[in-house]
């Protein structure tokens, strides 16, 4: 989870400057290490289960409670809590990154295509489509 908080710090860093390359890169990694966790999760489940216990948080608090003679348990189960809001947290704020980059990418093509691909400033060969007052193609070049 740890791994999971710092991946998300560095695609928040990516995000904020931009950097399409490391947002790919860094997604494959997360994509990666977010099926890990899931199967750690699934093996957590199995073994409260398996030891009578619910696989929910109730559960798991009773568990920690019966095991107390263990209490790194207690506190490694603590440290991963707090580290997995961490991690939602960062989540949540490359989220809202995320959609303003959508926002602003939407705003500037609807810009470009004046709100209507009929409109559009350009053809699909890249060429200027507008034209000017007298009906003539303005010339660029």
């Amino acid at each position: 989870m740890t791994s999971l908080a710092d991946l998300l710090r560095l695609e928040e860093l990516a995000l904020i400057d931009g950097n399409v390359e490391e947002l790919g890169k860094l997604t494959q990694s997360k994509s990666k290490l977010i099926s890990h966790l899931s199967k750690l999760e699934i093996e957590r489940k199995a073994y409260m289960e398996k030891h009578g216990y619910s696989n929910d948080a109730k559960g798991m608090q009773s568990y920690l409670e019966k095991t107390s003679s263990e209490i790194s348990v207690a506190e490694y189960w603590k440290k991963l809590l707090v580290v997995s809001e961490k991690a939602k947290e960062s989540n949540r704020t490359n989220g809202i990154l995320i959609n303003r980059q959508f926002v602003r990418n939407q705003n500037a093509l609807n810009i470009l295509q004046q709100n209507s691909p009929s409109e559009s400033m350009y053809g699909a060969n890249g060429q200027s489509t507008t034209n000017s007052i007298s009906g003539r193609r303005i010339i660029v070049g």
